[in-house]
C-alpha cells in the first residue's frame, strides 16, 4: 500500500518505521525543515538544548521498536540512566531528591519528613496495580467503544477498572496516601504530565509518574533529539521517504475513503493517511465542527539559558513549587492568564551529558506551565522572561538565551494554540475521551501523535504509532 504520514514527529515516525518494515511504500510530510514535532532541538555559542520531551522513561518501548524492524536500538543511541530522577524544592526552603533507587528514596524522605517514606511506598503500591490493568489500555486500541478482542487475545479484565481508582481525582488520590502537603504536590504534579489541572485529573495520571521512579529515567547522550534522528534514519534505511517543507492543506477522498493529500508542491496518492499532527486540526481539515466546550490542556512558557560558570550540587531536574500551587492551576485554566507565581522546571542535561554545554558552563531549559494562547503580545513575553530570569538569579551569567511561548509552539509544532496534549484529559474518565487511531466515516485514515490515544509522552506517542501499523496491518 501506499502511505502517506503527515508529520515527522515520534509518532509518525514510529508509525511510519513499522509500515515500512512490513512492506509498505511510505511517505513522511513534515510542514518544517526538520524532524521531532514538539521533540525539538536548539543551539547556539556551543550550548545544545531539547525544546521539548527532556526525560525519557519505558526505553524498552524504543528498543522493541527497532527489535522489531531488524536492528538494535544500542547501535544508535546511547542511554545514560538519570539519578537522581528530580530534586523538589519547596516555599519553605526545604528540598528533598527522589529516585529510581527506592531504598535511597525511602531514606531522602524520612530524612526530609519522617513517615513519608512509607506513604511514598503505598502510593507506589497503587500505582503498581494501575500500571499493569493500564498497559493493555496504553498498548491497545482505546477501549471504547467496546470490541471483541483480536483472536487469541484474553479478553479484558474488568477488576481492571477499579485498579486504575475512577472514583478518585489525582488530588484525592494524593491525599489518600499522604498527610504532607509537600508531598501531595510531588504526587499532583504528575497531571501535568498530561497538561491537566490535579484537582481535575484522573487519579490514573499517577502511572505518568510512577514509571520514571518504578522503572528509571534516561537521558539520550547528546540530547533527545538524537532519538528523533535514529528513528527516522531507521525509516531511510527501510526505503521510507521523508520530505520536509511539506504542508497538507487538504485531504484527498474518493466517496467515504482517504484517497491522498494535497500540498503546495501538489497531489499525493494514497492508500492510507496517518494523521500525526494535532487531532484538533486534523477536525478543521475534514470541515467538522471544533468542540469550543474541549478544554485544551497546558502549554509552556520555556527558556534556553546558555550560563557560565557552574551551580555546586547541580542536577539533571529540578522542580521549584510556589507557595499557592492551587493559585497556579487558577491562573491556567480559569483566569487563563500567565502563571503569577508558578512552579519552575529547570533540565540542565549537562550534569548528566557534559557534551551540551561548553567546559565550564550550563545548559538551562526552564519550562513553566502556561495556558494555550498566552501571552497575549511579544511586550508581555519580554516582560515575563525578564521576571522568570530575575526569579532564577542568573542575570549576570547569561551567555546566550532563546525562548518558546505557546504561540511558537503552534508555529513551529503545529499544536492548535500551542496546547502541548489536545484536549486537556479532565473527569475521573477523561484519558477514555482522547481521539482514538482510527477517523470514524472516513476509510484509510488514522491518528497518531501526542493529541490521539494513548497520549502524549515519548513512549506513549510511539506505542500509538505501533497501535497504527498493527490496524492497518502488513502490506
Amino acid at each position: 500500500m501506499r502511505i502517506v504520514v503527515v508529520g515527522a514527529g515520534v509518532g509518525g515516525l514510529s508509525a511510519a518505521v513499522r509500515l515500512a518494515a512490513t512492506g509498505h511504500s511510505v511517505t513522511v510530510l513534515e510542514e518544517h525543515a526538520v524532524a521531532g514535532g514538539k521533540a525539538g532541538r536548539w543551539e547556539s555559542d556551543g550550548f545544545v538544548f531539547d525544546t521539548g520531551p527532556s526525560l525519557l522513561t519505558m526505553p524498552w518501548v524504543f528498543e522493541q521498536l527497532f527489535a522489531d524492524t531488524g536492528a538494535a536500538l544500542s547501535q544508535s543511541v546511547e542511554l545514560v540512566r538519570v539519578e537522581p530522577v528530580t530534586r523538589y524544592r519547596f516555599a519553605d526552603g526545604s528540598r528533598v531528591e527522589l529516585s529510581a533507587d527506592l531504598p535511597r528514596t525511602i531514606s531522602a524522605l524520612e530524612a526530609w519528613s519522617p513517615g513519608t517514606g512509607g506513604d511514598w511506598v503505598a502510593f507506589l503500591a497503587t500505582c503498581a496495580a494501575m500500571w499493569r490493568a493500564s498497559v493493555p489500555f496504553l498498548s491497545g486500541p482505546p477501549p471504547w467503544p467496546p470490541r471483541r478482542p483480536a483472536p487469541g487475545a484474553p479478553p479484558p479484565d474488568p477488576r481492571d477498572f477499579l485498579r486504575v481508582r475512577p472514583w478518585h481525582t489525582l488530588r484525592s488520590l494524593a491525599r489518600a496516601h499522604t498527610r504532607e502537603p509537600r508531598l501531595r504536590m510531588v504526587i499532583e504534579r504528575f497531571a501535568t504530565y498530561a497538561g491537566a489541572d490535579p484537582r481535575r485529573a484522573p487519579a490514573a495520571l499517577a502511572v505518568a509518574g510512577y514509571v520514571e521512579h518504578a522503572f528509571g529515567a534516561w537521558h539520550v547522550r547528546g540530547g533527545i533529539h538524537r532519538l528523533v534522528c535514529a528513528i527516522e534514519d531507521r525509516l531511510l534505511s527501510l526505503g521510507g521517504d521523508v520530505r520536509y517543507e511539506q504542508r497538507v492543506d487538504a485531504l484527498l477522498l474518493d466517496g467515504a475513503r482517504v484517497a491522498g493529500v494535497s500540498t503546495a508542491a501538489g497531489p499525493l496518492a494514497a492508500d492510507a493517511v496517518v494523521w500525526a499532527g494535532d487531532a484538533l486540526m486534523l477536525d478543521r481539515l475534514l470541515g467538522r465542527p471544533s468542540q469550543p466546550e474541549t478544554e485544551r490542556s497546558l502549554s509552556g512558557f520555556a527558556l534556553m539559558l546558555g550560563l557560565r560558570g557552574r551551580t555546586e550540587g547541580l542536577t539533571h531536574h529540578e522542580i521549584t513549587f510556589p507557595q499557592d500551587y492551587d493559585a497556579e492551576f487558577d491562573d491556567v485554566f480559569v483566569a487563563r492568564r500567565l502563571v503569577r507565581d508558578p512552579t519552575v522546571y529547570v533540565s540542565a542535561s549537562c550534569a548528566t551529558d557534559a557534551s551540551e554545554a561548553p567546559v565550564g558552563a550550563e545548559n538551562w531549559f526552564v519550562l513553566v506551565n502556561a495556558p494555550a494562547g498566552a501571552p497575549e503580545s511579544e511586550a508581555e513575553a519580554d516582560a515575563y522572561e525578564s521576571r522568570l530570569i530575575e526569579r532564577l538569579g542568573v542575570e549576570s551569567r547569561i551567555v546566550c538565551a532563546g525562548r518558546r511561548t505557546p504561540a511558537d509552539l503552534e508555529r513551529l509544532t503545529g499544536a492548535a494554540r500551542g496546547a502541548i496534549y489536545g484536549a486537556a484529559p479532565h473527569g475521573r474518565l477523561g484519558t477514555l475521551r482522547r481521539p482514538g487511531p482510527v477517523v470514524r466515516g472516513v476509510g484509510g485514515l488514522y491518528r497518531a501523535g501526542g493529541t490521539a490515544h494513548p497520549g502524549g509522552g515519548l513512549p506513549l506517542v510511539a506505542l500509538g504509532g505501533r497501535v497504527v501499523a498493527d490496524l492497518i496491518g502488513e502490506a
